[in-house]
């Protein structure tokens, strides 16, 4: 497997107060601005392809695994193998890869050793 960087991360902000804290320091000092705002949901894309997505407790989608306040997920060449050789490591694979031809992206969560749950992401050119 070779890892590329991180590139996905997601904050779940704990109530409003520290969402609304969030949304003022990544829109603010950050410079970021949203390429997606819903009630509870901001995602950010960020100029080297890297993206932040921010919850609000109650808006964190059930496929993202990310309720415990922040995940990431590491860019790699190929999910597939990626996918093998974590589980080979001890790692339990979450759900199926999730596969987006149209944007040539996939991904899949995982839990590590330490029992966290983390992301792989692959991105094709």
């Amino acid at each position: 497997m070779k890892v590329e960087g991180i590139t996905w991360h997601a904050i779940t902000a704990q109530d409003k107060a520290r969402f609304d804290a969030m949304k003022k320091l990544l829109t603010g000092p950050l410079g970021l601005q949203p390429m997606m705002e819903m009630d509870g949901i901001l995602v950010y894309a960020m100029p080297n392809g890297s993206i932040v997505e921010l919850y609000m407790p109650d808006k964190v989608p059930p496929f993202t695994y990310n309720k415990e306040g922040v995940c990431f997920g590491w860019r790699v060449d190929d999910i597939d193998k990626a996918s093998a050789e974590l589980k080979a490591a001890g790692c339990e694979l979450l759900g199926e890869i999730n596969r987006f031809p149209e944007f040539k992206y996939a991904y899949r969560h995982f839990r590590a050793p330490d029992g966290r749950i983390y992301g792989i992401n692959e991105q094709k050119k």
